[in-house]
């Protein structure tokens, strides 16, 4: 058990109910409860902390699961929300999904990883810095006398016989990496990708994605614990790839009181801010009920855990949840527990649904079938060059 470097002005010690409607309460927070639903992709970036968009299917998913209806989904590939979110290599150098401001954050906080890899990748193939340099400013020029491109167009313009395919590409790779460039998913169905890079000043002139990572380390950290608290120093080092010292520095900087609250969740301090935990209170814990959901591959709220992940497993094996890489599967969760997985049947184009022997009554069975038919239906809905006329149905089956 690590001592917390960083003061905490309280200690609370949660019972398993307890325990059980904060957690509830938290998935509340981001959207996960009839009552609670969220109306744009924007809102459902930042109550979340950002779409994971690692998976072809992750963002559609995730925005349905939390969203009034699949409208809202759908927007994603609208212009007018690729104005308001942006995709960004960050936590453990994956995709993410965010608003702009959160983005400028998990990018300046995670940058020097992704840096460092890419400056890895042209000392390994013996490009110089300086042809680098010189083929950083081309693209820079291309994108903005053309527009936002594909990168295989780049790498057709730029490649000659004095500059090959492959320092194009380690150029456009660095460029992204530190900021300078950034890219949208120019499809209209979440099956498909069509990775266009642009100038990022040009397509977001308000974003900075040259943050002090001090200072964007500290954001991010905040963030995270608002969104997610209590958790305890094992699951943001999970979640960010941060460090240990790094997180508690964030935290000892913070303006805001911190809470050690205790859970059967893990024997391990888990912390919080103090008034996220009193906002918890003021509203009558005991009803803090999420219902059913159909979470997404990686989906944010089970991904943000590693040490505590009993929260949502109870007595369950990881293996319930979780692949041999430790993605987390898409997953059918009942009161904040997870229930069962889900798949998406390329084929049939429909939802195959598999419960774990036990943990479901006749009546919630019913129920997830009517939901999975009309997640099947708005999955079609998203599914580029799938006719809308199918009728939706979905597959259940129960295993030990």
């Amino acid at each position: 058990m690590v001592a917390a470097q960083f003061p905490v002005s309280a200690s609370h010690t949660l019972n398993d109910t307890d325990a059980r409607y904060l957690w509830n309460w938290l998935l509340r927070c981001q959207g996960l409860a009839s009552e609670t639903k969220l109306n744009s992709v924007l809102e459902v970036a930042g109550a979340s902390l950002g779409l994971h968009a690692a998976r072809l299917p992750s963002p559609f998913a995730t925005v349905l699961a939390r969203s009034v209806d699949p409208t809202v989904a759908m927007s994603l590939f609208s212009s007018r929300t690729r104005s308001d979110v942006t995709t960004v290599r960050c936590m453990r150098k994956t995709l993410h999904t965010l608003p702009l401001p959160l983005a400028a954050t998990a990018h300046g906080a995670t940058r020097h990883f992704r840096e460092r890899d890419a400056l890895r990748a042209i000392t390994n193939a013996g490009i110089s810095l300086d042809s680098i340099s010189r083929v950083t400013g081309a693209i820079s020029r291309l994108l903005e006398q053309n527009g936002p491109l594909f990168h295989r167009t780049i790498e057709t313009r730029l490649a000659s016989a004095r500059t090959t395919t492959v320092t194009v590409r380690l150029a456009l790779k660095l460029a992204w990496e530190c900021g300078l460039l950034t890219y949208f998913n120019d499809t209209t169905g979440w099956n498909r990708e069509h990775r266009k890079f642009a100038v990022t000043t040009v397509l977001y002139p308000q974003l900075d994605m040259q943050m002090d990572r001090a200072i964007a380390v500290g954001e991010l950290v905040r963030a995270y614990f608002d969104r997610y608290g209590p958790a305890s120093l094992k699951d943001v080092m999970w979640w960010s790839g941060l460090s240990q010292s790094a997180i508690t520095a964030a935290m000892a900087e913070s303006s805001r009181a911190w809470v050690n609250v205790q859970t059967p969740w893990s024997p391990s301090p888990q912390y919080m801010h103090s008034d996220r935990l009193e906002a918890f209170y003021a509203i009558a814990p005991t009803k803090q009920k999420t219902g059913l959901n159909f979470l997404a591959h990686e989906d944010v709220a089970l991904k943000a855990y590693f040490e505590t992940r009993q929260r949502y497993l109870g007595a369950l094996p990881a293996n319930r949840a979780f692949n041999q890489i430790g993605e987390v599967l898409p997953t059918i969760v009942y009161e904040g527990q997870v229930v069962g997985t889900w798949a998406w049947d390329a084929t049939q184009k429909a939802m195959i649904c598999s419960l774990t022997r036990g943990l479901t009554s006749p009546e919630l069975r019913r129920e997830i079938r009517r939901e999975a038919a009309k997640l099947t239906g708005a999955l079609r809905l998203g599914w580029s060059g799938t006719p809308a006329r199918q009728p939706a149905s979905g597959r259940l089956t129960e295993t030990i």
